[in-house]
């Protein structure tokens, strides 16, 4: 790579245009995955992408001649135009393929389909990798455009998804993606100036035709087919970064309910709200008449108003289709304050469908609001006699989960004494989970875990915890009560006679044992050894290891079949892409690696590829982490885009630009490794006290905190690329290479981070992640020592283009 003081300045908005297209899309594909497979399945499509993105750069580099340096403007062209054209078209084939094969094949097909991905993020790695790699260094500012445009893609296509479908956003993200690659060559008069203005044009009108007839309800592309189920009768649908609702009519049906202990003898009018073609509420018709909602009492979901009669205020976790608050206004509740966290489901119950569920929010006592319960609760001044949280999950990769997977935050230790904290003396905490009492009781052992650890926390005595938990089953549903007074025995005896009364089967209670795993949880003697020994992990989940869904262990994964494991089917979505990923990273550096080796010294090859690598390993799991333990400190999912992502790529960007092109003078060199390893540190220790000491803070407060503890680290990491493109400059040929390792551990990275923080939790994830950058400047401060001014011993035997060709190529 040449060092120049200056570069054609339309190389910096087109890195920073395909860089914003590259990730928006990203995120399209994980949505797309979400809604038509299952939502462990966008996990698998952040793997291809990342993959395809390191195809990319792998191609520069095994083809030095057609990627030499002046030929960046038409090769760049070229391949934006063809991202553009193959994104769409991969997008259209994977909505469409399962409706032109046979049924049975329909997952093969969409598997197949899926690898399409990759072609597009092929076609934008070339194009990122030769302008970071072909082109004159000029410090950081080129790194710097890639990494802001990336920050803009993901907060762009938060307010894109909120006014267009996504395939109309795919469209015109690839109208953008071609059109930047126009603006390139526009002057050179060849065939690639044809290529690119036909693309955006086309895509364009394209965009533009289907964005009016999805805006006006006219027949337009989008999911027919969803999980094995044709889409159809679809009445209202809307997506957003984090979810897909459709809403289709039940008709005059029998009510809508998962645990019945008597079997409801009138039909009513219903509609079906479903997310991502998954998880489901009903919407009600409701005119006010409470007397025809009365099949309501024999829902287990419900004990609690038979525990706590006639509570004061009630506050809902997850209003869905207002299933909940009809309850409530059935057994009479006061005041009942809804939290939903899904705009769009809010918008349903509150605006277009309003008429139909009865105008639930305009009933007197009853207050919505959209935001995340937890974060609500913590920073309202409101108490509750009751909080009921009914079958929370969405199965719903966001934008941000489909790195993160679904952990939820309502479902720990941390957040049940948080809930604590909001009850009224006497005040109940309800949670209703799946269970199975002869084939999967994980969750309902996990539930009491988190009980009695919370309990404890807020000073009750282990011999006393039985005298707080009651537990009520029907079907395969299970609720969990649980309060920090203790019940009375007049409470305990009414309760128990109306629970009976109703129907519904007792499994614990002041006087009533379950088996002996409940009984050794409530006794406070569950140690680790005792953990240990059984078949699940139902230790309880805390804000350090949130994930309340997954009860099997990373271990079993390999040595249990699948149908052991199959109440955790995202964990072998993780051992199969982690099993893909490895072979990747042997043939993408492995075997290259080992070829190089044979033409060139090991102390010279090693300390740049432990470099990149450790770069890539490094800002994935540090940003993994910090979306994680941010997300619900922030009070939104959207957050982990629109703060956490769009922040550490902001600042990293802004570190990025402070790198000029001359060589770092020593001290200087220091002072940034030293401000990296001390924000890094700052941060990890600083995140989780900050964060509890400011969580009833408000909304912007809270914005302003994380920004805070996210921008110096983001920063000073932003730096590290630059600079070591700067110290290992002279090796023109191996540039992609370093380049496509960075991005093949950045890969490896964001499954490992997740097994991580699952197994050991986010902690160990941040921590690992700074020893990835404690690398990074080790591999700095000993190649300055043993090149004090250039590095003159890392030139192979034969020029790196001619070793990039003949000895690395695939």
């Amino acid at each position: 790579m040449q060092t120049a003081t200056t570069m054609p300045g339309r190389y910096y908005p087109a890195i920073f245009v395909l860089a914003s297209a590259t990730l928006a899309y990203q995120i399209l594909i994980t949505r797309f995955f979400s809604v038509m497979v299952h939502y462990h399945f966008a996990f698998g499509a952040i793997a291809l992408a990342m993959f395809g993105l390191t195809r990319g750069a792998m191609k520069v580099y095994e083809d030095s001649t057609r990627y030499a340096p002046e030929r960046v403007a038409p090769e760049f062209a070229r391949h934006a135009a063809r991202f553009a054209i193959s994104g769409v078209a991969a997008m259209c084939a994977f909505l469409y393929a399962p409706l032109v094969v046979p049924g049975a094949y329909a997952m093969v097909a969409l598997a197949l389909v899926a690898l399409a991905f990759t072609m597009p993020f092929t076609e934008g790695g070339i194009c990122i990798t030769i302008l970071l790699t072909r082109l004159p260094y000029v410090g950081g500012w080129l790194y710097a455009a890639d990494l802001v445009g990336a920050a803009a893609g993901c907060l762009g296509i938060i307010f894109v998804l909120l006014v267009i479908d996504p395939v109309s956003a795919t469209l015109w993200i690839g109208a953008c993606a071609a059109a930047v690659g126009w603006f390139v060559v526009r002057h050179e008069g060849r065939s690639d100036v044809r290529l690119s203005r036909n693309a955006a044009l086309g895509l364009a009108a394209l965009a533009a035709v289907h964005t009016a007839l999805a805006a006006t309800g006219s027949s337009h592309l989008g999911v027919i087919w969803a999980k094995g189920t044709e889409q159809t009768g679809t009445l209202f649908e809307r997506w957003n970064t984090y979810s897909r609702i459709r809403v289709t009519d039940l008709g005059l049906s029998v009510p809508f309910g998962w645990s019945f202990s008597r079997t409801p003898d009138a039909s009513i009018e219903q509609l079906y709200l479903d997310i991502d073609a998954d998880a489901a509420t009903p919407i009600t018709r409701f005119s006010g008449d409470l007397t025809k909602v009365s099949y309501l009492k024999n829902d287990v979901i419900n004990a609690p108003y038979l525990v706590q009669q006639r509570p004061g205020d009630v506050a809902v976790v997850g209003v869905g289709g207002g299933r909940d608050i009809l309850s409530g206004l059935y057994f009479g509740a006061q005041r009942i304050h809804g939290i939903e966290i899904n705009p769009a489901i809010f918008e349903v119950l509150t605006d277009k469908f309003a008429d139909y569920s009865g105008h639930l929010h305009r009933r007197p006592g009853v207050s919505l609001v959209n935001a995340e319960a937890r974060s609500y609760i913590n920073h309202s001044p409101d108490r509750y006699d009751l909080i009921q949280i009914s079958l929370i999950d969405t199965w719903a990769a966001t934008a941000a989960g489909g790195l993160t997977l679904t952990e939820n935050r309502l479902y720990t230790v941390e957040a049940w004494a948080d809930f604590f904290r909001a009850l009224k003396p006497g005040g109940m905490l309800s949670v209703s989970r799946w269970y199975e009492p002869t084939v999967y009781r994980g969750e309902f052992y996990r539930l009491i875990a988190i009980a009695a650890e919370a309990l404890q926390h807020q000073g009750v005595p282990t011999t006393e915890l039985s005298q707080h938990v009651i537990a009520a089953n029907v079907g395969s549903i299970v609720t969990v009560m649980t309060r920090p007074e203790a019940f009375t025995a007049a409470q305990w005896q009414g309760a128990r006679d109306r629970l009976v009364a109703q129907g519904f089967k007792l499994l614990l209670g002041p006087d009533i044992a379950y088996d002996n795993v409940t009984s050794t949880l409530l006794s406070g003697k569950a140690d680790q050894s005792f953990l240990d020994s059984l078949p699940e992990n139902i230790a309880a989940s805390t804000d350090d290891k949130p994930f309340f869904f997954y009860t099997g262990r990373l271990g079993d994964l390999f040595v249990k079949s699948g149908s052991e494991v199959r109440h955790n089917a995202a964990l072998t979505v993780i051992k199969w892409v982690f099993v893909f990923q490895l072979g990747i990273c042997i043939y993408y550096i492995g075997i290259p690696f080992a070829r190089l080796m044979r033409r060139m010294p090991a102390a010279a090859l090693v300390p740049p590829v432990a470099y990149f690598a450790a770069i890539g390993m490094g800002f994935m799991l540090i940003e993994i982490s910090q979306m994680q333990r941010l997300m619900v400190f922030l009070g939104h999912p959207v957050y982990g885009l629109s703060v956490v992502l769009f922040t550490i790529l902001l600042f990293g960007g802004i570190g990025s630009a402070t790198v000029g092109a001359a060589p770092a003078r020593p001290g200087m060199l220091i002072a940034r490794l030293m401000a990296l390893v001390a924000t890094l540190v700052a941060a990890g220790l600083l995140t989780p006290a900050v964060t509890a000491w400011a969580r009833s803070a408000p909304t912007d407060i809270r914005i302003l905190v994380s920004v805070a503890l996210l921008a110096p680290p983001a920063f000073c990491m932003g730096m590290m690329f630059p600079l070591g493109l700067g110290i290992w400059r002279r090796h023109d040929g191996l540039l992609p290479f370093f380049w496509s390792t960075n991005g093949i551990t950045s890969m490896l990275a964001s499954v490992l981070g997740m097994a991580l923080s699952i197994q050991f939790g986010i902690t160990t994830t941040f921590a690992l992640g700074v020893c990835c950058y404690v690398l990074c400047a080790i591999m700095i401060v000993g190649n300055r020592l043993a090149h004090p001014v250039a590095d003159p011993a890392l030139t192979p035997v034969r020029p790196a283009g001619l070793v990039a060709q003949d000895e690395v190529a695939s």
